[in-house]
């Protein structure tokens, strides 16, 4: 009895010591961690947080205002170029361009044969109002407005597809899936694009499948009648070579051929408007219409130089950690082959319709000038910011930049290697100088998709400050936006850290 007692007591006591000797290695380990967590801080304090300072906004290179996606009465927009720019002048616009409907029309008719076998219903566009008429304008008003500069694109459907039966559910896709592009100066230009000549308008593929077999079928009786079977057997191996040849015909990307044949031109190719819901909604003559979303397609190559950031509907393509973040990311890993910039566009075609004016979504760009191969240049290398904000705002950007120890300044869409720490620095004003506005906007920091610094900018501030941003070592996509009151997106600074 004795003994039992005794092995029970020592079993006790070890249970008891194995308890306290793993008490102690638990607050030893949390111990570690914690000196770890305090060295990382210090180290990245060290190399990224100094004291802020704090610089004059006096005599800073400010962007030029720029302002696309603009119709006007050469296609299906209401007011006339003079009087688009008379406004765009009231508004601080420094480059106006305006984007027309190149053409405009649906077609439905017998595939592969639409454009001899079909109907085509005209909308306002360059194809219907002359193309020479809209430059032989804008020459002119380029002459009568030498304080702004002007510049031509087009807003272009890359093709569409029907499905469904004729007056039951009839419906076309993706008529409404849009590129504007940039940098036109002749009608060839325009010419050479694949949406001017309908080239991906595709026909009704089952009802083109039903109506040559019926029409094959008639023709085959009639030569049996008439007792021409030759010509009944030649007529049945030509159909059979002909459908093998339709329907073996290698799938065509409309996206990637209307790419392709812009770049051709040396154009400036935007995705408009991809989360937009307007896009499904039924059309004329009882059709539905079918374009959804297509966000997906845009981050996904090959794709176009830029994507419509900013415009009048709202998408999660910018949000902190979406899918321009994750794309531009993959992009300084390697996994694409050129960034995507972000622009604003707004799809004006009357003052006050929709509750759109002339400049509520403009861009700042950093460019030498104001002239269209400066802007565009510009625009290539993704100087810009994309603005959207309601009539009673004209916000524009003052300055925006990002330096590194050794002082070297990037501007939004600079690609560079940098020297920690970083700093950023921004400030607002108006396009209109003759505003004395003063309110704030609250911006956001994002590295890498993560919101790291919450910052709020002054509009007009005399002075702002340095802001300093953590860094490790490594490939890093920076920007600012602004969320609250107004929508900006700004085109990130790429650094690499060694």
């Amino acid at each position: 009895m004795f003994a039992r007692s005794f092995f029970l007591s020592c079993c006790l006591f070890l249970g008891a010591l194995n308890s306290f000797a793993a008490d102690v290695d638990m607050l030893r380990l949390q111990q570690l961690l914690k000196e770890s967590d305090q060295l990382e801080l210090t180290e990245t304090l060290k190399t990224s947080s100094p004291e802020q300072k704090t610089i004059s906004l006096q005599n800073i290179n400010t962007p030029k205002r720029v302002l696309i996606d603009v119709r006007s009465n050469h296609s299906d927009g209401i007011h006339d170029m003079s009087m688009l720019i008379s406004l765009a002048k009231k508004r601080g616009i420094d480059a106006l361009a305006f984007t027309e409907h190149d053409r405009y029309s649906i077609r439905f008719g017998i595939a592969p044969m639409a454009n001899i076998l079909g109907y085509s219903m005209q909308h306002p566009s360059l194809y219907v109002t002359g193309l020479d008429y809209f430059f032989s304008d804008l020459n002119r008003q380029r002459a009568q407005h030498p304080d702004i500069q002007l510049f031509a694109g087009t807003e272009s459907t890359p093709g569409y597809t029907w499905s469904g039966i004729p007056f039951k559910n009839l419906t076309l896709h993706n008529a409404e899936r849009h590129f504007i592009t940039l940098g036109i100066e002749t009608p060839e230009q325009i010419e050479g694009l694949s949406s001017y000549d309908l080239r991906h308008a595709y026909g009704h593929r089952a009802i083109s499948l039903a109506f040559w077999c019926g029409l094959i079928f008639v023709l085959m009786i009639i030569f049996m009648r008439r007792r021409k079977r030759s010509m009944a057997l030649l007529l049945m191996a030509s159909f059979i070579a002909f459908l093998t040849s339709w329907l073996m015909k290698p799938a065509i990307d409309p996206d990637v051929d209307f790419i392709n044949t812009a770049h051709e031109q040396g154009l400036f190719v935007i995705w408009t408007h991809p989360g937009t819901l307007s896009g499904v909604r039924k059309g004329p003559m009882g059709i539905q219409l079918d374009t959804p979303p297509y966000n997906k397609r845009v981050f996904k190559e090959p794709t176009a130089d830029a994507f419509a950031a900013v415009y009048g509907d709202t998408d999660q393509n910018t949000v902190a950690g979406g899918l321009w973040d994750r794309y531009m990311m993959d992009y300084m890993r390697g996994y694409h082959n050129k960034p995507l910039w972000a622009v604003a566009a707004g799809d004006y075609h009357e003052e006050g319709m929709a509750h759109e004016y002339l400049g509520n979504f403009p861009m700042d760009v950093w460019s030498k000038t104001a002239k269209p191969n400066d802007i565009l240049a510009a625009m290539r290398q993704g100087h810009m910011v994309a603005w959207g904000m309601a009539k009673d705002k004209n916000i524009a950007m003052q300055t925006l930049y990002l330096e590194d120890a050794n002082g070297l300044r990037l501007l939004p869409g600079d690609e560079a290697d940098v020297q920690p720490p970083l700093h950023v620095v921004a400030a607002l004003t108006n396009a209109v100088q003759s505003s004395t506005e003063h309110s704030a906007f609250k911006g956001e920091w994002i590295v890498d998709g993560n919101v790291v610094k919450t910052e709020l900018l002054q509009v007009n501030a005399k002075q702002t400050q340095l802001i300093p941003l953590p860094a490790s070592k490594g490939s890093h996509v920076i920007r600012l936006q602004i969320k609250q009151g107004l929508r900006m997106v700004a085109n990130p600074f790429l650094v690499h850290i060694k």
